[in-house]
């Protein structure tokens, strides 16, 4: 499928959204002043929002753009989001920081994934992304220790009340079909106070690959290879460079295609492509001359070419053109499907641009998810 021609507010939007502001951006923005084109703004917000983009574009419009002259109404909105997500991060990575230290002290196996290993070791600014759970990878014979730990810091699984101040457990059914079909547990919440958060949020994890995927990797390998690093003020583990941009692109996938995923709009954003190239920024060539080798031993390439094909369709000097033509399979067509991994395939009827900037693309799902949440 093609994609139309991206808005105007589109093409800024990519060009503000930058965690290195460079010249490429100052070109692009350069460019769209002299163009003096009238500008949706309502719809420039509301992307900067979907996209998950606002503290970026925030932080270079203080920094990068001239203050003497408005560039856009309501720039406040914008630094706003940063300053705040500033603030949230550093109270997340001090609850975090309380939960790895304990990890440690019970000896548990564990690595780091997404969020605070992304905003600590590839991100040169934290505050750039907003960060939502502390993601961690153990293998399930850890599952009672972390529990417990968690219950000790006070965390439960189930959902925030209407008031968000305890936390319900989930329905039987819910639990039944999550320890059956996923590779996660449910997650482990707490309620704050702090008005920055709302509630803490813990998703443990057994495997990088969804139950239903064609390709497998042991965990205890992958734990095995986990690189001491401080996170959140502590010494801890996170993924190896190959891990973290295997599990990284196996995430978007499952994200862009899940019923669930689309239904609930996280499906596609900018932030995602953003986190899959600046991890390659930082991953050594070294390690991505072996990836599409690494990806073929488990059965990960197409996962792979999925999230890099559609990352150097937005980011085309970024991601580099032999690794992505490495990783082609002979049939693309599954870039164009969704469901698979619920066993509901079903095909979109608009091309990837076209969805990414289409905050309402969930209304072409034939139904609604087969996954219980409550």
């Amino acid at each position: 499928m093609t994609a139309t021609t991206l808005r105007p507010e589109d093409d800024l939007l990519l060009a503000l959204a930058a965690p290195r502001w460079g010249a490429a951006s100052d070109d692009a923005v350069q460019k769209w002043r002299e163009a003096r084109v009238p500008m949706d703004w309502p719809y420039f917000l509301d992307q900067a929002l979907c996209q998950q983009v606002i503290c970026m574009v925030g932080r270079n419009l203080v920094r990068q753009l001239p203050s003497d002259k408005a560039i856009l109404p309501h720039m406040w909105v914008y630094s706003a989001a940063y300053e705040a997500n500033a603030r949230r991060n550093r109270s997340l990575f001090t609850e975090f920081g309380r939960i790895l230290q304990k990890l440690n002290r019970r000896g548990v196996r564990y690595a780091v994934r997404k969020g605070p290993s992304l905003c600590a070791l590839v991100y040169d600014d934290p505050a750039l992304r907003r960060m939502s759970d502390l993601d961690v990878l153990i293998d399930r014979e850890s599952l009672n220790d972390t529990g417990e730990i968690l219950a000790e810091l006070g965390y439960a699984q189930g959902v925030l009340s209407p008031g968000g101040d305890r936390v319900i457990p989930h329905e039987r059914r819910t639990q039944m079909f999550w320890s059956v079909h996923l590779n996660n547990a449910l997650p482990f919440l707490k309620p704050t106070s702090d008005p920055e958060v709302r509630r803490f949020e813990v998703d443990l994890c057994f495997d990088l690959f969804q139950k239903r995927s064609v390709g497998s990797v042991a965990v205890g390998a992958v734990l095995d290879r986990a690189r001491p690093v401080v996170l959140c003020g502590e010494a801890s583990f996170a993924l190896s460079p190959l891990d973290q941009l295997l599990d990284l692109c196996l995430h978007l996938y499952k994200e862009a295609t899940s019923f669930l995923s689309i239904a609930q709009g996280r499906d596609l954003n900018l932030a995602r492509f953003l986190d899959v190239r600046e991890t390659i920024r930082v991953t050594s060539r070294g390690d991505l001359d072996r990836l599409p080798q690494y990806a073929r031993e488990l059965g990960a390439d197409r996962e792979l070419y999925f999230a890099l094909y559609h990352a150097s369709l937005l980011y085309p000097d970024a991601i580099p053109d032999e690794l992505v033509k490495q990783l082609e399979p002979q049939d693309c067509s599954y870039l164009d499907e969704y469901g698979e991994l619920e066993g509901r395939t079903g095909r979109w009827r608009k091309g990837f641009l076209d969805r990414l900037f289409n905050p309402d693309r969930w209304i072409e799902l034939p139904g609604a998810s087969s996954i219980p949440t409550t």
